[in-house]
């Protein structure tokens, strides 16, 4: 078992703990036993997870003299909506789950989204722990404690800071998880060393053969590092207004292609896109250089397999039009994290995010859009 420390700087947040084991179950009844012993339990999943790892930890849970209660969800996106999170709620009241309860979030992004908010508006704020299932949940969304849903809008525009109790990992969860849901998420550890750790970056790109064939040192040492970086980050700058915005690069061109494609379009596949797209306005306005955008490039589209097909989908104009929607914008306009160099973002005046013009942005996305390249 491996643990890492999240010492969150706001004095009314305490330090938690990620636990990193091969299966999460025991951790998770040892640490009820020891911190929630006389809590009511609800766990939020979705459908395909339940049967895979719900039903089994509610099992166990309640072998161990847990009262627990297991609510499920379609899985998708569509089911991080105020809708599904009302019906959740309405179901513990009628249950009469007090204070106490403690939420179990399992599942991937779009349950552990949900189960947070969910914890952090009932009763004004109950404990929860993340449980993680996903390579994508594992690596970003399950850390640092940024829960919300989607609406019309766009997606995470309404929510809530609400740190867990603890984040429980179990990395033979990764052993089963389709191909494409694993790259889905590699694309966030990739993001995060492509920002903040150029050694870990040339690891994957050692190693990117073994890690795409789930070779099991090779994963571990990937999510291991990943985590560490987005504890840290998401530690220094709990609610984002800093430094936690470089984990965003990608993210406002992702975002906005996920909008436009009705979420038809995995959020590390955008997120990939985005990365191109904000790479090469990095690149065009004279912030990276060519051989590491070209570094980008090659991981995530002739190695990682990133298809540039859904980009050709959509117009440029519908594509932009999402950017302006998103809550990256600032005073109107609309803000990107900018390359300088693998493992280094740009900053100006201690600004990790900054206003690029419409024009620049849709005429990199064109380039890339016809030629492939950024």
């Amino acid at each position: 078992m491996t643990n890492i420390q999240v010492k969150l700087q706001r004095k009314q947040n305490t330090p938690y703990t990620i636990f990193i084991d091969r299966d999460f179950s025991k951790g998770i009844i040892r640490f009820l036993k020891t911190k929630f012993p006389k809590s009511a339990c609800v766990i939020i999943t979705d459908n395909k997870v339940r049967k895979l790892y719900g039903e089994k930890l509610l099992r166990l849970l309640r072998k161990n003299g847990k009262k627990v209660f297991l609510f499920s969800v379609p899985p998708g996106e569509r089911s991080k909506s105020q809708k599904c999170k009302t019906i959740i709620e309405e179901k513990m009241l009628r249950l009469r789950l007090d204070r106490q309860t403690v939420v179990i979030a399992l599942g991937g992004g779009v349950p552990g989204d949900l189960a947070g908010f969910i914890a952090a508006t009932y009763m004004r704020g109950i404990p929860y722990l993340q449980v993680p299932t996903t390579l994508l949940a594992i690596v970003d969304s399950s850390i640092g404690g940024k829960t919300g849903i989607d609406t019309q809008q766009g997606k995470n525009l309404i929510g809530a800071f609400w740190q867990p109790e603890a984040v429980f990992i179990g990395l033979q969860c990764l052993d089963t998880l389709p191909q494409e849901q694993f790259k889905n998420g590699l694309v966030e550890a990739v993001k995060m060393f492509a920002t903040s750790d150029a050694p870990s970056f040339h690891y994957v790109e050692k190693n990117i053969n073994a890690l795409l064939g789930r070779n099991r040192k090779v994963v571990t040492t990937v999510v291991k590092n990943a985590i560490k970086i987005k504890a840290r980050i998401a530690a220094r700058d709990e609610r984002e207004s800093g430094e936690r915005m470089i984990l965003n690069f990608g993210h406002t061109v992702g975002h906005a292609l996920e909008k436009t494609s009705k979420y038809k379009i995995l959020h590390g596949y955008a997120v990939a896109l985005g990365i191109l797209v904000e790479a090469g306005v990095s690149q065009s306005i004279g912030k990276l250089r060519e051989p590491d955008s070209l570094r980008l490039r090659k991981i995530l589209i002739d190695k990682i397999g990133i298809s540039l097909k859904p980009l050709r989908t959509y117009k440029t104009r519908e594509i932009m039009k999402s950017v302006g929607s998103d809550k990256k914008v600032l005073n109107g306009k609309p803000h990107y994290v900018l390359l300088r160099r693998i493992g280094e973002v740009y900053m100006q005046k201690n600004k990790f995010a900054h206003p690029i013009k419409d024009t620049i942005v849709a005429d990199v996305l064109e380039k890339l859009k016809l030629t492939g390249k950024i």
